[in-house]
């Protein structure tokens, strides 16, 4: 660093869990710093200095102004409890009801009722973890259950928000292969393989996130009142700035680009094919199948591509020493209220299913209901026969 000014910043150079800021990496000249670091400035103030990239590497437990200011932002303490809080209510009951009729009452299963478990663990088991947030934003981005508990929430909040994307783009795919290529479906369609693709599945969305078990992602910021999770990386995990970029753009890209450009594709054609189609027989339930699909699709869409564009912005931004990391941290919040939308619309839009639900909690009584009848028809799980195949 080219500033000859002395640092009395109240440094501990022994430290060595250096940790460096994910949100901002400021690049100044020493003319700017000279200008904005009087000598009589408050302690608060003080003890964060606005530094460039390598320096900040360097020192990783010196903060910047704009960090302060974000962290203090009403977004942290006010929207994001909210949100969570939200999807925390209504996620749990619509979940937990899916899971024990998908589980209990599904019988024959099928290799999507297979993806609809998976999907249902997922959104449950991060809906589970939403109250650690809650504390966390609610408490002036304090976080006061340990770093072990840190690094566990955080790694399966991402990896049970990656398994529920990839879970969804797997139905989407079976979907596609029912309807636009019912042949191939039949050879491919069995129970084993949907467990083994749930099994890959979970494999591929926790392997990547290994580093963040392996290193300290609390951070006690000096003279203040706060301990962040997640908000500040160990320098070490991440030696330059190019480093953090290429590994969160690599599981925006695999987890959120990639699955939503999959669904789109999938969904789109399984419309074109059913328009296309010259049977009448099932006139109605294609229109209603065309409905849901759009449905779907829109769902997903509204969820997930508002957070890919901010992340991208966030990114690029980031590379030119800005920051975007509160409407970020704002994108990933509400791409969380997939978790409500998924029973409502794979599940709750299931005939069979409601009439489940109408017959156990509500104890009507169903004319001609079978208890061994499958929750998922063909209809409502849009796969049609290969007898009654569509022609393109």
């Amino acid at each position: 660093m080219c500033c000859n000014r002395p640092c009395s910043l109240h440094q501990d150079t022994g430290e060595k869990n250096e940790s460096i800021l994910t949100t901002k990496l400021c690049r100044v000249r020493c003319d700017y710093i000279n200008r904005r670091m009087p000598q009589d400035i408050p302690l608060v103030l003080a003890s964060k200095q606005l530094l460039d990239p390598s320096s900040l590497l360097n020192n990783g437990r010196n903060i910047t102004n704009a960090t302060w200011e974000m962290l203090q932002s009403s977004v942290f303490s006010i929207a994001l409890p909210t949100l969570f809080s939200i999807i925390f209510t209504i996620s749990i009951p619509l979940n937990s009801i899916s899971l024990w009729f998908l589980c209990k009452h599904s019988r024959p299963w099928t290799p999507t009722i297979v993806f609809c478990i998976n999907l249902t663990i997922a959104d449950l088991l991060y809906s589970m973890l939403l109250p650690f947030q809650i504390v966390y934003h609610s408490k002036g981005n304090y976080w006061p259950f340990g770093d072990v508990l840190c690094r566990i929430v955080t790694v399966l909040s991402y990896g049970n928000m990656h398994c529920s994307v990839l879970t969804m783009m797997s139905i989407s795919i079976e979907r596609y292969l029912g309807i636009v290529l019912p042949l191939r479906y039949k050879v491919m369609r069995s129970i084993r393989t949907s467990v083994l693709a749930c099994i890959i599945i979970w494999v591929l969305v926790l392997l990547p996130l290994i580093p963040l078990m392996q290193n300290t992602l609390t951070f006690h910021l000096r003279d203040l009142p706060m301990v962040t999770c997640f908000d500040v990386l160990p320098k070490e995990m991440f030696p330059a700035l190019r480093d953090y970029i290429i590994y969160f753009g690599s599981l925006l890209l695999l987890f959120f680009f990639l699955p939503l450009l999959v669904m789109g594709f999938c969904y789109i054609s399984i419309i074109l094919t059913l328009l296309h189609s010259s049977s009448t027989q099932l006139r109605e339930s294609k229109r209603q199948t065309v409905y849901l699909v759009i449905v779907l699709l829109l769902v997903v869409t509204i969820c997930y591509l508002p957070h890919i564009v901010i992340a991208v912005i966030h990114y690029v931004l980031l590379a030119d020493d800005k920051t975007f990391y509160v409407a970020y941290k704002l994108s990933l919040a509400t791409a969380g209220f997939n978790c409500c939308f998924d029973p409502l619309v794979y599940y709750y839009g299931s005939k069979e299913f409601r009439r489940k639900i109408q017959k156990k909690l509500c104890r009507c009584a169903v004319v001609g209901f079978s208890e061994n009848t499958p929750i998922f028809s063909e209809h409502d799980m849009q796969i049609t026969p290969i007898q009654k195949a569509p022609r393109i």
